[in-house]
């Protein structure tokens, strides 16, 4: 009796990282990518909930949508991420 080919293949498991380096490379792209967006968006990423930017209608709405697929993008690339922009402060 012969088994078939999909029950012989090892399972692929994801597995979380054991360190951080992942959350690191994620918050350098976030620092990144808000900090050389436009003075606008910043403010609507940053001060405003998804919903609140919902309300507000227009360009708005797109904002959290739009950076955080660039965040997606430039964290899951094997490029460098560079520092962000001089002066910019980072929000808490």
């Amino acid at each position: 009796m012969t088994t078939s080919k999909s029950k012989r293949a090892k399972k692929k498991i994801n597995k979380r990282p054991n360190d951080n380096n992942l959350v690191l490379r994620y918050e350098d792209a976030w620092n990144y990518i808000v900090s050389h967006s436009p003075s606008w968006k910043q403010d609507v990423v940053i001060n405003m909930t998804e919903e609140e930017a919902k309300e507000a209608g227009g360009r708005t709405a797109q904002a959290h949508d739009e950076v955080a697929k660039e965040v997606i993008n430039l964290a899951q690339s094997n490029r460098k991420i560079p520092p962000p922009k001089e002066n910019w402060q980072k929000p808490e």
